[in-house]
């Protein structure tokens, strides 16, 4: 069983969204912002394979635009396999999609709680949320 010390927790959520600070667009802070408090919901809903299916597709749109997505999405992954220590690709979908059903479902539950913490410290990090 994994125990985290929440102050451990949350200085992961942290440290993540400064790297989506630094690797965003000034620009898309704020929009950064809102599509990170989204994060909980996206993964209850439609599960981490998705969300790395959504990021591996922003990031390979050309336009600005959008790509901002894609950095939260695999910036939210990189930090959720470090503090989980479970092995996979967060560029490849395919390396959830074949993780053992308890693994991936224990994975799964840690990430919407990482989001929750990403969701706190998106606005003093990043500014408040504006929508596109």
């Amino acid at each position: 069983m994994l125990k985290l010390d929440t102050r451990d927790f949350s200085r992961h959520a942290y440290d993540g969204l400064l790297e989506v600070q630094r690797v965003v667009l000034l620009s898309d802070h704020k929009k950064a912002s809102g599509i990170v408090q989204g994060i909980s919901e996206y993964i209850s809903t439609w599960g981490l394979h998705r969300l790395c299916g959504d990021g591996l597709k922003y990031m390979k749109i050309s336009s600005n635009k959008t790509r901002y997505k894609g950095h939260v999405y695999q910036q939210f992954l990189k930090n959720l396999e470090s503090i989980s220590k479970i092995t996979f690709t967060y560029n490849d979908a395919n390396s959830l999609m074949e993780m053992d059903l308890q693994v991936y479902t224990g994975l799964n539950r840690l990430a919407i709680e990482l989001a929750r913490e990403w969701s706190f410290w998106a606005v003093p990090i990043l500014g408040e949320a504006e929508q596109e």
